[in-house]
């Protein structure tokens, strides 16, 4: 099948995963990135006062050169991740001019109101798409009413070329490792349950943490960098606990850590959540928690627990295997057949 990939393609995104997904599953696969096609076309995209004044006329180029691109390499299939610069008018488009099919698997909620997450763009496209590929259940019924011609449950997964597991030195568990880590983007959410894990050995990996307040003790904890690929695994692998946090807009879904840190066999403290719990069993290969006196408590009764915490880690990359990027790839082919 010829395949026209949309999203971003840099090293560890969704896009790159599922691009590397299609390929090994011998299919033809093109990119387009819109993102780098906003940043060549404006060369001010850095700038928010140009964004805001121009992002629109800039976008319509962008999207022109999506159609162009359609237009030449004529797909079977257009597989967009997201959309956030897609304009409904360019689907329509490609739509009356050839025999493509158009699918969309959004990693986020399309009905969040955070520009970042979503924005009109993506929900006015709903109805456009011959099918629409969600990662929580909980959101099915609500791109049905949005007008979705037809909506398939897609979890997240694991890339094999990016979560693995790896055998640390004594230096990198002095560099990597801590009693409890967490690997992600700042947001408030997150930072509010950070604080109450001050007092530990924690140290947070990712980008935006310089939101901190100036007093905020998270400040110390914090180290500078994101993390992706054998770095991740390494920090995996060195710490005692890895935290995972579900966002309250997952609702009682999951998120991508749900699978790559079980295949690096680090040991997951997640929220508790339904469609974790049917991946991976409470206790054996994961344990969760709902409240700050629970998430303590878990903490205190597993960080002295060494080899209890390598047989769960051992369970829970067991579980996982099955879980990679092309067994999701093969699903999206096998729905379109």
């Amino acid at each position: 099948m010829k395949i026209l990939l949309v999203g971003d393609f840099s090293y560890g995104s969704l896009g790159l995963s599922y691009f590397n997904a299609f390929k090994e599953l011998n299919c033809e696969v093109f990119q387009f990135d819109p993102i780098e096609e906003y940043k060549k076309i404006n060369r001010f995209h850095n700038n928010r006062y140009a964004n805001f004044l121009f992002e629109k006329l800039f976008c319509w180029t962008v999207n022109k050169n999506f159609m162009d691109k359609t237009n030449i390499l004529k797909p079977e299939l257009v597989f967009v991740i997201k959309g956030s610069f897609i304009f409904p008018e360019a689907l329509k488009e490609i739509k009356k001019n050839m025999k493509s099919l158009l699918i969309n698997f959004n990693p986020d909620n399309p009905f969040n109101l955070n520009r970042s997450a979503s924005n009109n763009f993506i929900r006015r496209a709903i109805p456009l798409y011959d099918c629409y590929f969600i990662w929580g259940e909980f959101l099915i019924q609500q791109l049905k009413d949005a007008g979705a011609k037809k909506v398939e449950y897609l979890p997240f997964a694991y890339d094999p070329e990016l979560h693995f597991p790896v055998q640390v030195s004594e230096d990198e568990k002095k560099l990597y490792g801590s009693d409890i880590a967490f690997i992600g983007t700042w947001d408030k959410e997150r930072e509010r349950w950070l604080e109450y894990l001050s007092d530990y050995d924690l140290a947070i990996w990712g980008n935006g943490w310089e939101k901190l307040s100036i007093n905020s003790k998270l400040r110390s904890k914090w180290k500078r960098k994101p993390v992706f690929g054998e770095d991740f695994s390494k920090i995996c692998n060195s710490s005692k606990i890895i935290l995972n946090f579900i966002r309250k807009q997952n609702y009682n879904a999951h998120n991508m850590r749900t699978f790559e840190v079980p295949a690096c066999k680090g040991f997951m403290l997640t929220t508790r959540t339904q469609e974790q719990c049917e991946f991976f069993e409470e206790e054996k290969e994961m344990i969760c928690y709902e409240t700050v006196e629970e998430l303590r408590n878990k903490i205190e009764e597993y960080l002295p627990k060494e080899s209890l915490r390598k047989k769960m880690s051992q369970a829970a990359y067991e579980k996982v295997l099955p879980h990679t990027y092309t067994e999701r790839a093969k699903f999206v082919l096998n729905i379109l057949k």
